[in-house]
């Protein structure tokens, strides 16, 4: 393969060698189609000044794959750089005539072909073309992003080909996937998510929280950015999948601002207000506010708890102030704080195992001995009571509950040393808190002896002493960006420091394998717990959790570009990175014999790694003509090791994993009569020591995972995005991915020795979450994303009217290993969405939006628990119904305008 690329880049300077020679026929022929097309690389490049994306009238309307709304003869709004006014040519629908003959001589505009606006984006920490940049990337506009309804990571991740979510414990605290590159329980982001360049917070081992986009993250922002491949020159922590940008808008010199209802089905309210003020010509503020609630689409037939699980219930506040301190110094502070409080998700139990693995799709269960015959009366008690639609399902926790506070702080400080150097210097700090509870398997098997207690093979409650995670960090960088020899290299090099540290124990009380009143869990006193343990003691018990866990983070890097010519440009990066993590555990276990509570049996853990690693990229542009730019590059990839404080001594611990991955691509823009775009990236990825998953059950712990360095995978495809505007009033959007993703060796013997050395029961229940020939987890093969965009021929008296509709396509999806499961592969499925949006009112400044998601209300699954051959049952989470809704904006200040 690197011979490959040697061939490559070979090939890319002789073309560079004999491209002068040719452009001027290549730009005689193509005039027409390409004259409205991105601006030649030999006109001035993007400022190496770092800062923020442009401002919205500037950025791009992001597209899904690029996506932007229709707009009638859109005209690019950025400001131009001084040699492009200097150098502009007149308008493309006036010819210029001589007047020395006399006045000019009136005529008919010449036709000429469409423009489309740029997007700008921020993928390598400076503002650059979306076209320019040699990265598969997928861009979302706040429109667009309230259009879908998207509000946490689990939405986002619907509409971008090549992303999927692990939403195991719900959508609030969902977890990334990018081209299969996937962050399984208790290992660290393969995604990383940064918002204002920061990333995200770090969450606890016990259950997945922090990583990702949150609620109150997705409203008032300039667009969402999705990068995929690894990116672990330029970016703060190293991440073998990919990164996602949230950049927020940034104060303004003008007074304005919004204030938004929204309200639909399931008892949606939800009000967004936002404003900007210059306090003064040097210093700008703005404001902002969301408040949301929702009923939820879950159904809880037991008559315990909460009666609807899957709601929404969060309010956001930002606040950003901007403040230029001199004429080349500015400081930008970003404020926000996020409160989410609702009755959190609980997964659908829809399968048993029976006793000896006759049923065809099965293989006898040891635990089904207790399971099967009660999983198979709760089914049936619910099919008889007429409660067995889709979305019922049985929760017993009595205090059901997903808590999510967060608290951000972020300052940067850009400093102009020069016309040609900035240095920008970020520091933030972050904090997370959030609690749990919640029935994880959804079952209901009642003690016979007392039917307040039940048979649970996973349930956590809420600790009232302490949170599930109570974590905060440090974050500072360093960067210093500039261009040198006549602008012909732009380069950047930087610090980075990220420390993370407990604010104290994180933890829940869960109870597996034995009969429990889990209200009386609850109440945080062990004297008070009334449970009953049939197998005396020998495998369940209820456990307390109190971990701790550290992570240091420490990088220097460097990335340069530099022009050969017009045509042929090389860029090269190198990062270097120090980890360390290490961590506290008390795990208390308290066994039963029959109602007899005995001594608890205390296990003290305190597991440490480290690792350090070089990463880096090489790439290679070339521009064979006006609107075309094609790329070859290779990628090295890392993600450190960490420890994992659930499982036990000895499996408790693993080293990071690496990857190589090789693309090759294209980005085309075009004017002419069907203005456009059309990107397309091929890739393949060698995956070595990859972290991978393996279930078992703990006599110290209930039921846990251990990850192991055990795995080795080829992850290849391709990616399409293809943007037309065939008429000034239609727009077509499409996008696209392929994986074909294998797991091609798995040291699953070597891990289960491992398990097997802790305990018997340990061992024989070691199961891996992907068997050797399986795809990877959460990479479907298919996926796709399609929009069109109308806007009706309206007088401009009534204001502007779009309808749009967007199609879904996700294909069949593995998260569980074939061996463990006849149900590990999702099917997959379809969705439709419908919105409508009307501008400008009356020419008031006023916006309504109707939007529906999921017309033809498709029920799909997103998650299976993958324990049918091991405890004997299956359970499933699943998507959305159908939302329907409207939202109406009133616009004032400079936006009223």
């Amino acid at each position: 393969m690197k011979k490959k690329i040697v061939m490559a880049a070979a090939l890319a300077a002789t073309a560079s060698m004999v491209a002068p020679a040719t452009a001027v026929a290549q730009d005689d022929e193509l005039d027409f189609l390409l004259e409205d097309a991105a601006p030649r690389s030999s006109s001035p490049r993007p400022s190496p000044t770092p800062t923020p994306a442009a401002e919205p009238q500037a950025a791009a309307q992001g597209e899904q794959g690029g996506a932007e709304r229709a707009q009638p003869a859109p005209q690019s709004t950025a400001t131009p750089q001084p040699s492009q006014a200097a150098e502009a040519e007149p308008p493309l629908d006036v010819i210029p005539l001589p007047r020395e003959d006399g006045p000019p001589i009136e005529t008919q505009p010449a036709p000429r072909g469409r423009a489309i606006e740029e997007i700008v984006v921020t993928a390598q920490r400076r503002e650059e073309s979306l076209q320019d940049v040699a990265i598969s990337m997928t861009v979302f506009d706040q429109e667009q992003l309230s259009d879908a309804n998207i509000t946490n990571s689990a939405d986002l991740a619907i509409y971008t080909p090549g992303l999927t979510s692990n939403a195991r414990f719900g959508n609030e605290n969902a977890t990334f996937t990018i081209r299969g590159f996937t962050q399984d329980l208790r290992t660290t982001a393969s995604v990383a998510t940064y918002f204002a360049e920061v990333v995200a917070p770090r969450g606890q081992s016990s259950q997945s929280s922090g990583d990702g986009a949150g609620p109150g993250t997705l409203f008032d922002l300039q667009n969402v950015q999705v990068l995929k491949g690894p990116q672990g020159t330029l970016f703060g922590r190293n991440t073998t999948g990919g990164a996602i940008l949230l950049v927020p808008q940034r104060p303004k010199d003008e007074f304005e601002g919004y204030v938004e209802a929204t309200g639909g089905n399931f008892e949606q309210r939800q009000i967004q207000a936002v404003v900007n003020v210059p306090l003064s010509e040097s210093l700008r503020i703005r404001l902002g506010v969301e408040d949301k609630q929702r009923e939820g689409h879950l159904n809880n037939v037991t008559g315990i708890g909460a009666d609807k699980l899957g709601d929404v219930n969060y309010t956001a506040v930002r606040a950003s102030l901007l403040w230029d301190l001199s004429d080349n110094i500015e400081n930008y502070t970003i404020l926000q704080y996020v409160d989410s409080d609702s009755n959190g998700y609980t997964t659908r139990l829809f399968a048993c195992n029976n006793l000896i693995g006759t049923d065809g799709i099965s293989e006898p269960s040891p635990f089904a001995l207790v399971t099967a015959p009660q999983c198979q009366r709760q089914l049936d008690a619910q099919e008889a009571s007429g409660r067995n639609g889709y979305y019922d399902l049985a929760s017993t926790v009595r205090t059901p509950i997903t808590l999510i506070e967060e608290k951000r702080f972020i300052n940067t400080l850009t400093w102009h040393l020069s016309d040609d150097v900035a240095l920008k210097n970020i520091l933030a700090y972050t904090h997370l808190l959030t609690k749990n509870g919640s029935n994880i398997f959804g079952t209901y098997f009642q003690d016979p002896t007392d039917p307040s207690r039940e048979f649970s093979a996973g349930a956590s409650v809420v600790n009232p002493k302490i949170p599930v995670t109570n974590q905060e960090s440090y974050i500072a960088e360093v960067q210093l960006q500039g261009s040198s020899f006549s602008d012909r290299m732009i380069w950047q090099t930087g610090l980075y420091y990220e420390t993370s540290k407990p604010d104290g124990p994180s933890g829940n009380i869960a109870a597996s394998f034995l009969y429990c009143d889990l209200g009386s869990l609850e109440s945080g006193d062990p004297s008070t717990y009334n449970c009953n343990d049939p197998f005396a003691g020998q495998l369940g018990g209820v456990l307390v959790q109190e971990f701790e866990t550290e992570y240091l983070n420490q990088a220097v890097y460097a990335q340069a570009t530099w022009d050969f010519n017009d045509y042929f440009n090389m860029t090269a990066g190198l990062r270097y990175t120090w980890d360390e993590t290490e961590g506290y555990g008390v795990k208390r276990r308290y066994a039963y014999l029959l109602t007899v509570q005995q001594a608890p049996v205390v296990t003290v853990s305190t597991p440490r790694t480290e690792s350090d690693a070089p990463t880096g990229m090489i790439e290679f542009q070339y521009k064979p003509f006006l609107g075309t730019m094609t790329y070859v590059k290779y990628t090295r990839g890392y993600r450190q090791g960490s420890v994992n404080l659930a499982a036990d001594a000895g499996v408790d611990t693993h080293e990071p994993e690496k990857v190589d991955t090789y693309e090759i691509g294209a980005k085309t823009q075009f004017g002419g009569p069907v203005p456009g775009r059309f990107n397309i990236s091929a890739f393949y990825n060698d995956f070595t020591d990859m972290q991978l998953q393996f279930g078992y059950i703990s006599r110290a712990g209930g039921p846990t995972t251990s990850i192991a360095n055990a795995g080795k995978a080829e992850i290849k495809g391709f990616e399409a995005d293809a943007f037309l505007q065939p008429f000034e009033s239609l727009t077509a959007i499409l996008s696209y991915s392929y994986l074909d993703t294998e797991l091609l060796e798995q040291d699953q013997e070597a891990q289960c020795d491992r398990i097997r050395n802790v305990g018997l029961i340990e061992g024989f229940t070691c199961t891996p979450i992907a068997a050797v020939g399986d795809n990877l987890p959460f990479a479907p093969r298919h996926s796709a994303v399609g929009s069109l965009i109308w806007t009706l021929p309206f007088p401009a008296s009534l204001g502007t009217i779009n309808i749009g509709t967007t199609y879904v396509y996700t294909g069949d999806m593995r998260v569980a290993a074939s061996s463990e499961s006849p149900f590990a592969v999702l099917p997959s499925f379809e969705l439709w969405n419908l919105n409508l949006n009307w501008s400008d009112i009356f020419t008031l400044p006023l916006d309504l939006d109707v939007y529906a998601t999921n017309i033809t209300d498709k029920q799909y699954m997103t998650y299976v628990g993958g324990t049918y051959n091991v405890i004997g049952i299956e359970s499933r989470a699943m998507g959305q119904p159908r939302m329907i809704g409207a939202r109406l904006k009133y616009r004032f200040g400079a936006q009223g305008g």
